[in-house]
């Protein structure tokens, strides 16, 4: 009976030490196991982080250097940007297929609207941030027919690479899916402004050459967004406010007018904001300002776009305005605001407003 009891004790003792041996091989499994995950997960980030700023690396060290003659683009490309006086031939130059000297962001998003938005520098201010934080928080439901393109007009390599980081780092998921592309002109895009630049209007040489260099950018801006196969283009600035669900209400409005002939649709008073191009309608609209670019302000040359084409030489010009109105639609209310007081013309206070905005 005593041998028994003996043997009984044993096999207690064989099974407790089993189990204590087996509980602490799962402990230390697990804790090994949590701390692989731990260091995977760091690992992960770590390499997210560096795949960023790869990323940032590879888009912006191809940006052209100020001063460059050619301009930097893919391998056996051939770009001519030339600006004379009056060019030999509209959208010469390779204008009638523009290629961006630099570029971030990706065009396989198809989208059915795309917003375009030209920007330069501004004397100690900078408003693109905010405006297009207003565009996606306003797209809501967040839409997949609508993209932005950013146009940096400027040859400044440390102005271009600092706003392409800002845009990346503030919209990651924008950019990665589509969203937001970010370009740039080649670095021979500009002409010698001194000799192309004849005086008009008797306004000042700086502000000749501000507005005729809009003319460019925007021809730049309107041929690429063409090439990318949008239905409409939005034309706005890098200073506005958007209001509520905006785009619903634009493209609700566009299709609801069919096939009626128009130059645009117009959801703000101001300038060039927010209006609605056909694509279609962009490379006569992009000839045209070819053609006059550095005789007339953007604003001035739409009305003698529509004119030319509808108004007669025996009507007043009251009679040629309210015929343009049949063709320059305007939308009530706005469905854009004007918020930079800083204008891109140094020294100069834009204080316009559209009082008909409602948010």
């Amino acid at each position: 009976m005593l041998r028994i009891q003996r043997q009984h004790s044993i096999w207690i003792a064989i099974l407790l030490l089993y189990g204590f041996t087996t509980l602490y091989y799962i402990s230390l499994t697990r804790s090994g196991n949590a701390k692989q995950k731990t260091n995977i997960q760091d690992q992960v980030g770590f390499q997210s982080t560096q795949s960023f700023h790869k990323t940032v690396d590879r888009a912006t060290q191809n940006i052209p250097q100020h001063g460059d003659q050619q301009p930097t683009q893919k391998v056996g490309t051939v770009s001519k940007y030339n600006h004379p006086y009056y060019p030999a031939e509209p959208l010469s130059g390779d204008l009638s297929h523009p290629v961006p000297g630099f570029k971030i962001g990706h065009s396989e998003k198809s989208a059915k609207v795309y917003i375009g938005i030209p920007t330069i520098k501004r004397d100690g201010v900078s408003y693109l941030l905010q405006t297009i934080d207003s565009l996606l928080s306003n797209l809501s439901p967040r839409r997949n027919d609508t993209a932005i393109v950013v146009y940096i007009g400027e040859l400044d390599t440390e102005f271009v690479r600092s706003q392409a980081i800002e845009i990346m780092h503030t919209f990651p998921k924008e950019v990665a899916d589509g969203t937001i592309q970010v370009i740039s002109p080649p670095s021979n895009f500009y002409p010698d402004w001194d000799k192309v630049l004849p005086p008009s209007f008797n306004d000042p040489m700086n502000r000749i050459k501000w507005r005729s260099k809009q003319n460019l950018d925007q021809i730049f801006l309107m041929m690429y967004i063409y090439n990318l196969g949008a239905d409409y283009y939005l034309m706005l600035e890098d200073d506005v406010q958007s209001s509520s669900h905006y785009m619903d209400t634009i493209l609700q409005h566009a299709e609801n007018l069919g096939q009626k002939d128009y130059f645009f649709i117009s959801f703000c008073s101001l300038g060039a904001i927010g209006k609605l191009f056909r694509a279609r309608t962009l490379p006569s609209y992009a000839a045209f300002i070819h053609i006059f670019w550095n005789r007339k302000p953007l604003d001035w040359l739409q009305l003698d776009y529509v004119s030319t084409q509808i108004c007669s030489y025996d009507e007043s010009d009251k009679q040629c305005a309210a015929r343009r109105k049949h063709y320059m639609l305007e939308y009530k209310p706005a469905l854009f605001q004007h918020v930079g007081k800083v204008s891109s013309l140094k020294g100069k206070q834009q204080l316009l407003k559209d009082n008909t905005f409602r948010v």
